[in-house]
């Protein structure tokens, strides 16, 4: 079943949050569990960024901050707060879409990055446009997905800024 909590939220925020998740490095590299080793092949547990944050320490989380500049430490800290208050099924939902975008190479996690990066600087109306038909391109097949974008109603519609952003977004990042 589809998440549906992008409904109630606004999309600004839903965004924002899972910007938060793909840009916020605290470590290099995907953090694993510590109990992969103990499980079998193939049952690795991807972890997000805000999951090992929230596992830190105070002292620990204060030194990664400080790394930052305070305008970004300040976002980091309101958009992990904001992630805490998700209800479990939201929180899932974003995790599940981590899990996904930490197994893509990094050449396609770096597009994805500065698709968000790009598409958080639209104008509100164009990211509700842009964001809309990402929804919509996710729930075709490959196949269909692709003769929708290379269709004429499609140019038409959006900028070729905007048609990147869509392309990449809904054939990267899950439902």
């Amino acid at each position: 079943m589809p998440c549906d909590f992008g409904r109630r939220r606004p999309l600004r925020f839903r965004w924002a949050i899972l910007q938060a998740i793909l840009l916020v490095g605290f470590a290099a590299g995907p953090a694993r569990s510590e109990q992969e080793d103990e499980k079998p092949a193939g049952q690795e547990v991807l972890e997000n960024s805000i999951d090992r944050w929230n596992r830190m320490s105070p002292e620990e989380r204060e030194r990664e901050l400080a790394k930052l500049p305070p305008d970004r430490a300040r976002m980091i800290r309101q958009r992990i707060w904001q992630y805490n208050h998700l209800r479990p099924e939201e929180q899932r939902a974003l995790r599940e879409r981590y899990r996904a975008f930490s197994q893509l190479p990094p050449e396609k996690q770096q597009l994805v990055r500065d698709r968000l990066r790009e598409f958080s600087q639209m104008p509100a109306t164009r990211q509700s446009e842009v964001h809309d038909e990402i929804r919509r391109l996710r729930m075709l097949s490959p196949a269909q997905r692709q003769a929708r974008i290379d269709g004429d109603e499609f140019r038409g519609r959006f900028s070729p800024p905007e048609q990147q952003i869509i392309k990449a977004l809904s054939t990267y990042l899950p439902n």
